[in-house]
């Protein structure tokens, strides 16, 4: 494969939590904004301000729920500790987003507890820390450079006890004049890119962009109980039903990888829609139809590598029927493709071996009666006897991938 560069791979990542996350809406961004201005009168390295900003707009990937977010929005953080974690815990696999999940572990470091850490904690991390609690006092109701001398005031008094006093003496010159204040209601992500190098590229191995996906795919997947497992169990149930169809190596993997995308667009869903105790509303099951094109959107910022563009077509599809009763696009049949239906089958399979809030999980032999009544004449009969013929093979993967993801992700949620 070809050198990506960090920023091919991490604005996604951004754009996905700050532009379409239900809880966090802009807030990565405003906070990303001013670290920058703040490690600017530091003179960070340019390797060391890449990180910064990228962990600035990564920082609350761990708050996976509304209750967690309520919390984190309180000038004071009760337990600020869970959400580090899981953000860590999150990232910390994917050895380029080793360093930045360092920094997000510690990004609500107080500087009195210094001592009690035995790890390294990186400057990054006290700077985050310091420009989140800003944002957090920054008010919509009154004009932002109306606040400045309060919240100064604030985060002065804090310092030494919460907050780094090399941090804020950074903070009190970047912060003196009004522009500083008008770029964090203002400057886009875009903009703040472009005054950072990204100058890292890596060499992307398929085993890389594999463990790359499933990085994503924790973010939607680890919001609910639920659906801690799905996108794994329908990443490797594609690339399974891949291999029986005797499709090559790269397709199988690429399949893979867009099952662990799949449901990435999720992040812009109502959380409260996605654990309703009981059926969708018609209103309700309109909004969660949007979550295949966010997933389009999220993931065209990778379709400047060719590889990547079927997944995206597949991930957006996945919920298409060949009579054009699916969504968002209601293609029909010309424009169905075999990893289309792959994916989709991995996705209904798995979805209706899975609990629900509002059902008990089914038994393959019960998902195989549903899908044969009502689905299999919408996606492909032919595919469908096949799975049937190899029911008990694909019953074992699905188990398997289910153990899997069961432990790992208690090991994430009892770290």
């Amino acid at each position: 494969m070809e050198k990506i560069t960090l920023k091919e791979l991490a604005v996604p990542l951004i754009k996905a939590i700050d532009s379409f996350n239900y809880l966090l809406k802009s807030h990565h961004r405003r906070t990303a904004v001013i670290s920058y201005f703040i490690a600017k009168e530091m003179k960070l390295s340019e390797e060391e301000m890449t990180n910064l900003v990228i962990s600035a707009a990564l920082h609350d990937i761990g708050a996976l729920s509304v209750q967690e977010r309520d919390t984190l929005i309180k000038e004071d953080v009760d337990n600020p500790k869970p959400h580090c974690l899981m953000g860590y815990k999150m990232l910390s696999s994917f050895k380029l987003f080793e360093k930045i999940s360092q920094i997000i572990k510690h990004h609500h470091i107080k500087y009195e507890e210094l001592d009690n850490y035995d790890d390294e904690i990186l400057i990054q991390s006290h700077i985050i820390h310091f420009a989140d609690r800003i944002d957090i006092m920054i008010s919509p109701d009154f004009f932002i450079l109306d606040q400045k001398e309060s919240i100064t005031k604030k985060m002065t008094d804090k310092t030494g006890t919460i907050f780094n006093p090399i941090v804020l003496e950074a903070f009190l010159k970047a912060s003196k004049p009004d522009i500083f204040w008008i770029n964090i209601n203002n400057m886009t992500l875009e903009q703040l890119f472009n005054k950072i190098s990204f100058n890292m590229n890596y060499q992307m191995t398929l085993e890389n962009v594999v463990v790359f996906a499933q990085t994503i795919s924790r973010i939607v997947d680890y919001r609910s109980q639920y659906t801690s497992t799905h996108s794994y169990t329908v990443a490797h149930l594609a690339y399974h039903i891949a291999k029986i169809l005797e499709l090559p190596q790269e397709e199988c993997v690429k399949l893979l990888v867009a099952g662990y995308f799949h449901d990435i667009g999720k992040i812009g869903i109502d959380p409260g829609i996605i654990e309703k105790k009981g059926p969708l509303t018609s209103s309700e099951f309109n909004i969660m139809k949007l979550h295949s094109y966010y997933s389009k959107q999220i993931l065209l910022e990778l379709s400047s590598s060719h590889w990547f563009e079927d997944i995206i077509k597949w991930t957006s599809q996945h919920h298409e029927k060949i009579d054009g009763s699916g969504y968002p696009y209601a293609i029909e049949k010309e424009d169905f493709d075999l990893g289309t239906k792959i994916l989709a089958y991995s996705d209904i399979l798995s979805a209706l071996m899975e609990e629900r809030p509002y059902r008990r999980k089914l038994n393959i032999d019960e998902a195989f009666n549903i899908i044969d009544k009502e689905l299999a004449h919408k996606i492909d009969e032919l595919i469908y006897d096949l799975l049937i013929s190899k029911k008990d093979e694909i019953e074992q993967v699905y188990q398997q991938c289910r153990k899997d993801a069961e432990h790992f992700y208690e090991a994430q949620a009892n770290i």
